[in-house]
């Protein structure tokens, strides 16, 4: 990693903090812009190496210049990801990272697309799940085995804890996308996009606030030619969860922190041992997210083409 990187933030919100750590474990000067005076001063008493500025981005950029920046984390709300980022590319911003999903609609990703695409620019989609010591190691693990052989996955929402009010209607409208996503996301990085989908939405009005459905299940072929399906019901129990079969073993996801199996002809299911420190210091997954993008490591990393293509799959799933 280059030393004479420097990183524009933008963004002071919950997540905020959680990059922040990260990139304060690093030798790399970062600047932060938030729009409130209170979230920007909460950030500054706890990272006292790090400059904030309160006012947003376009008050920031009247007096200064985007040129001294080498990387951009635009870690702003759903609903203001895609203006910001217009802001951040007519500027002239070469290297940005989105906090998850980008956006919530393919026309204001393709526009974002289209102006990145004149000046070069990079972007790139903050699933930091993608970076779990469990994934790695079932990635390692299921390779070792024949590789994966099909999987089944479930993204329940505890609708029951969501407080209106912390979220705009557009990101509850399409909560899939806003959040659910992030575990679509990791199964669609394990075995390739869908070539073939079925799906089914029911449970309409059920929620006032996603009233396109609240029971959600389908099956497919990836473009690896493996085999999914998935059951959700978000007003029933259930959580986040992946289960994905090998030769010889069945392994879980279920928390996707965690990793366990179970092997052929056994009932029992065992925990497998994971590197904990990045996990335990950092919010899981975080730590190595934000070195891969700062390394322009993109191996790990969703483009912006890519997540396109993604939201095509979440609106059909969630009958958007």
């Amino acid at each position: 990693m280059s030393g004479n990187l420097k990183i524009l933030v933008i963004g002071s919100g919950f997540i905020t903090e959680h990059y922040l750590k990260a990139i304060s474990s690093i030798n790399i000067e970062c600047v932060v812009v938030g729009r409130g005076i209170k979230n920007v001063k909460r950030l500054g008493e706890i990272f006292n190496n790090i400059k904030f500025h309160s006012g947003g981005l376009e008050n920031f950029l009247k007096q200064n210049s985007i040129e001294e920046f080498t990387h951009f984390m635009n870690l702003v709300n759903i609903e203001y990801c895609i203006p910001i980022t217009e802001l951040l590319l007519n500027h002239g911003a070469k290297k940005i990272l989105l906090e998850k999903p980008g956006g919530l609609n393919i026309n204001g990703l393709d526009s974002v697309r289209e102006s990145a695409n004149k000046i070069n620019t990079d972007i790139v989609i903050g699933y930091n799940r993608r970076f779990f010591e469990s994934v790695n190691k079932l990635i390692e693990l299921s390779n070792a085995d024949g590789g994966i052989e099909n999987i089944n996955f479930e993204f329940t929402e505890w609708v029951h804890t969501i407080d209106k009010k912390d979220y705009s209607d557009k990101a509850l409208a399409k909560w899939i996308i806003s959040n659910s996503s992030h575990v679509i996301d990791t199964v669609f990085y394990l075995i390739g996009l869908p070539e073939e989908i079925s799906t089914y939405t029911l449970g309409a009005n059920k929620i006032d606030w996603h009233k396109t459905g609240s029971i959600f299940v389908g099956s497919g072929i990836s473009s690896k030619k493996i085999p999914f399906s998935y059951n959700t019901n978000w007003n029933s129990a259930g959580r986040w969860a992946i289960e994905v079969t090998t030769n010889t073993k069945r392994y879980y996801l279920k928390p996707m922190e965690k990793l366990s199996v179970q092997n052929k002809g056994q009932i029992n299911i065992t925990d497998i041992e994971l590197p904990n420190d990045k996990d335990i210091n950092f919010k899981p997954g975080i730590y190595d997210l934000v070195h891969s993008f700062l390394n322009d490591d993109y191996s790990k990393l969703l483009s912006l083409e890519e997540q396109i293509e993604h939201i095509k799959i979440y609106d059909q799933i969630g009958n958007y």
